[in-house]
């Protein structure tokens, strides 16, 4: 089974450099424009499931590249949302790196909380589709931190930048995850089928 692992398309708070968190922002139409691209690029596959947060954001992706493939399932998933990110949500980086200064991370959900719901999400979703292809569309933190485990820290949180609407792909084989591929645009994600 696969599960293609899709960021949500660009947002005017991702323009601006701010951490967006579970603020609910819209996408822009540059966000919207790139969440139709990838959903072109899943136009051939069979995907049996779309499963998104519940954000605005990631939400309106899924239902836009839910209208270029034939699905079963759209489910809304509360395990897929971003990370909490307390009282730096919504700041540019500049002033995140000020508010660093004085050791202030209030209400930041922890790394391990974090990896352990999106885990126990992915794992989920692999056993109810054990012999299907889904996609799963989330949030750049969200998605690093299952880059981080799956790779052992190599790639990822703290390590990676994702473009949004990008793609990375996961399989399951023998009950276990493995990353094969990540943050590919679509026509990057094209390529990689014709391989």
């Amino acid at each position: 089974m696969k599960i293609y692992l899709i960021r949500h398309g660009e947002t005017d708070w991702n323009l601006q450099g701010r951490l967006q968190g579970r603020e609910d922002i819209a996408l822009n139409d540059n966000g919207i424009h790139q969440a139709k691209r990838c959903g072109q690029a899943f136009k051939d596959k069979e995907i049996k499931a779309v499963i998104t947060s519940p954000l605005i954001r990631a939400k309106k992706t899924a239902e836009i590249i839910s209208e270029n493939i034939s699905v079963d399932h759209f489910i809304v998933e509360e395990a897929l949302i971003e990370r909490d990110f307390g009282a730096i949500a919504g700041l540019t980086f500049d002033k995140r790196k000020h508010f660093d200064t004085f050791g202030k991370d209030e209400g930041i959900e922890p790394w391990e909380k974090l990896s352990k719901r999106l885990m126990d999400c992915i794992d989920q979703y692999a056993m109810i589709y054990p012999q299907d292809e889904i996609i799963m569309v989330s949030h750049g933190a969200a998605i690093n931190t299952i880059l981080a485990v799956l790779s052992n820290g190599e790639i990822g949180s703290g390590k990676t930048r994702l473009k949004n609407a990008c793609i990375s792909i996961l399989e399951c084989k023998n009950e276990k995850i493995y990353l094969r591929d990540y943050n590919l645009t679509a026509q990057e994600f094209e390529a990689y089928q014709e391989k």
